[in-house]
């Protein structure tokens, strides 16, 4: 199975409903070389929620099962997909309580996308946390994200290697 890592960045850790940014850095090998792809947005919510976003779009763009690590420092994410994503799709995304589970759609598209790969975690800063950090502010001001979309990068998420 093939290897890859998605690196995710929020602008802010508060559990509040505010308009939070995120961004997303997908890295993995093609040809013997790294190749990376990112991703950024913006959405109002909590930041449980923005980093499921981030997640859910990194995860859309996978075109093959592969072994993934998903490293991020929010500790409720990546507990829950470790310990309860798959007793939360059983009961349907509901608590052993009976309530609905917080961000039920976004539990559910991340229980969607991540069956057919091997899903790993890494808690902590990563190599790309200043950088994303400071894409997310740039992006503030300058309105309109640089895109990097070559061809070869594109290439990565289908022949990725280890």
């Amino acid at each position: 199975m093939k290897k890859a890592d998605i690196y995710i960045k929020t602008d802010s850790s508060s559990p509040k409903q505010t308009e939070k940014r995120y961004g997303y850095v997908m890295e993995c090998k093609v040809a013997g070389e790294i190749k990376t792809r990112e991703g950024f947005g913006k959405i109002t919510g909590t930041y449980h929620k923005a980093v499921l976003t981030a997640l859910i779009e990194a995860l859309e763009r996978f075109k093959e099962p592969c072994e993934i690590y998903i490293h991020t420092e929010d500790v409720f994410v990546l507990n829950m997909i470790e310990l309860n994503l798959a007793a939360w799709a059983e009961k349907e995304f509901q608590t052993t309580k009976g309530k609905q589970v917080a961000n039920k759609e976004e539990w559910a598209k991340i229980w969607d996308l991540s069956n057919k790969h091997l899903i790993l975690t890494e808690l902590g800063a990563h190599q790309y946390s200043r950088w994303l950090m400071q894409e997310m502010k740039d992006r503030i001001f300058l309105g309109n994200p640089r895109k990097k979309c070559d061809e070869e990068e594109r290439k990565c998420l289908k022949n990725s290697e280890n």
